[in-house]
């Protein structure tokens, strides 16, 4: 009668042991992947920074060409409103020219006039 109770304690022992192997394992593979995501979450932030920091250069690249579009077009409409200023003075000397030779001739024919 000993030896079924030395069966049944040994059989109890060997499930004892495949359920302590079992937890070693699963406790293992619980390391491995909390491991994994460690790294995976660390990559993550690397791609993300890179992404934040290629996004960054790119609006400042943007900022300057938007600043100098900016000024060219500035530029653009300076010289517009130059020419048209030029072109205006141009026109009001010339008109003033022929104002002014149109009164040296009314004063010369009212000198004139007055002598005779």
């Amino acid at each position: 009668m000993a030896h079924p109770d030395a069966s049944k304690s040994s059989s109890g022992d060997e499930i004892l042991r495949k359920i302590a192997q079992k937890e070693r394992e699963l406790q293992e593979e619980l390391i491995r992947a909390q491991q994994e995501a460690a790294r995976l979450v660390e990559e993550a932030q690397r791609q993300a920074e890179a992404l934040r920091a290629r996004a960054r250069e790119q609006a400042q690249q943007e900022a300057v060409a938007a600043a100098a579009a900016a000024a060219a077009a500035a530029q653009a409409i300076t010289e517009q409103v130059l020419a048209r200023a030029r072109t205006d003075a141009e026109a009001i000397r010339t008109q003033a020219e022929g104002r002014m030779n149109a009164a040296v001739d009314l004063v010369v024919r009212e000198v004139l006039g007055g002598l005779t």
